[in-house]
């Protein structure tokens, strides 16, 4: 059974003649006869009472009349919805973020635009280090992810910045250096635990963060608690386990429990972007990239 052969069943349900629905419908009358004997040959049932002018449907062409408007207009459905996300206006769309980022207002405010013009759209954050995110965007496994740390000739990748932050000692509240007012050096923790996460986890990260200490012929005790990623660690920091060398950024969120202080001799900016494929023409992607940029003007050069 073809959906043209239940249009062409319908069309002379409506028009109660075969002779008027053939011109209706564009097709021979001949054709159209052929096209409904088929029809109940395969269903095994007569559809239509012949009358003296015109047709009618028997009882099973009834129930079947039924059934054809149902499928056929579940299938006008289904083209219309392929023609909505092709356009980016319908589906999943899945976006990555940095562990301490998701509450960037940057990212609300395109998340608010989006759902404003295209409610149809469900946003799906995941939180996760900037080598597993574009690794995923690798995989298509996401669609944009917003990180940091990414290589500049990576041509795979496109990015759109969104803020620069800075690295800096993140201290529990109540350790000295914490309340000094002096500029404070990475020397001035030497000996006591630094906090840090698998190196790869964030390879360029940690690696960043191992040449700064050893640039200031600083050699940190580790500490014996492995984390995960930059919230947990600065738990932990405020638990007072240790220090860790954090997103300067951070401070918005934890400044009644760590205490974070830049230090002389550590110097890694980073800049934040929202990235993804640059060869990817994802229609849901290119509609939120568009958002994005209306919702968060460029920064001034």
């Amino acid at each position: 059974m073809e959906l043209k052969q239940l249009r062409y069943f319908l069309g002379v349900c409506d028009a109660g003649s075969i002779a008027q629905a053939a011109r209706a419908l564009h097709i021979a009358q001949p054709a159209l006869s052929r096209q409904i004997a088929a029809l109940e040959a395969e269903l095994g049932v007569t559809l239509f009472t012949r009358l003296p002018r015109g047709v009618a449907p028997t009882r099973p062409g009834e129930a079947l009349r039924e059934r054809a408007l149902d499928i056929l207009g579940r299938a006008n459905a289904v083209g219309e919805q392929v023609r909505v996300a092709s356009r980016g206006l319908a589906g999943t769309l899945r976006i990555g973020v940095m562990p301490g980022y998701s509450g960037i207002p940057q990212l609300a405010a395109a998340i608010l635009k989006l759902h404003e013009a295209s409610p149809a759209v469900e946003v799906r954050i995941e939180a996760m280090h900037s080598a597993e995110q574009l690794d995923q965007l690798h995989r298509h496994e996401l669609d944009l992810g917003i990180l940091a740390w990414r290589s500049p000739l990576d041509a795979a990748f496109a990015g759109v910045p969104i803020f620069d932050d800075r690295m800096a000692l993140a201290l529990p509240a109540d350790w000295p250096q914490a309340r000094r007012k002096k500029p404070l050096w990475l020397r001035d923790l030497a000996g006591k635990p630094l906090l840090v996460f698998p190196r790869e986890r964030s390879p360029v990260h940690y690696d960043k963060m191992v040449q700064a200490c050893a640039a200031a012929g600083v050699r940190p005790a580790q500490c014996k608690v492995s984390v995960t990623d930059s919230l947990t660690m600065a738990g932990m920091v405020a638990a007072g386990l240790g220090y860790a060398i954090a997103p300067l950024s951070f401070q918005r969120q934890w400044a009644a429990q760590v205490a974070f202080r830049p230090a002389v001799d550590l110097d890694i900016p980073f800049t934040l972007e929202l990235v993804g494929l640059a060869q990817r023409h994802d229609p849901l992607s290119v509609h939120f990239l568009r958002i994005w940029q209306s919702a968060n003007p460029p920064r001034p050069g």
